[in-house]
């Protein structure tokens, strides 16, 4: 499958698992199957936008959410790669990582 399949089904797995639900319970919540919901995260199947809605109800975000820079960046390749890895994490070490951050932009200033 294409990247932007692969990252729509790791943004959705990183949701559902910071709700701490199960895949099973997950595509009962959603009206899906979860061998459905299984292969969309691992980036097996294309998610139909009927799908992907029910996905974004359940998770209380807008769509628009899930796919936020999910395409293949033209430029600015740099931040977009910094997202990726953030929006993997916890919510615990993404503020690590920004406290990081902070500190090194105020050193630079």
């Amino acid at each position: 499958m294409s990247e932007i399949v692969k990252k729509f089904g790791q943004r959705v797995k990183h949701y559902r698992t910071q709700m701490g639900v199960s895949q099973e319970k997950f595509a009962e919540m959603c009206g899906l199957h979860p061998t459905y919901i299984g292969q969309v995260e691992r980036g097996e199947k294309n998610c139909t936008l009927e799908s992907a809605e029910k996905i974004a109800l359940v998770l209380n975000m807008p769509l628009e959410n899930l796919l936020c820079r999910i395409a293949p960046a033209n430029n600015n390749s740099i931040p977009n790669e910094i997202y990726e890895i953030l929006i993997g994490m916890d919510e615990k070490n993404q503020q690590y990582i920004y406290n990081i951050v902070e500190t090194i932009r105020k050193m630079i200033k």
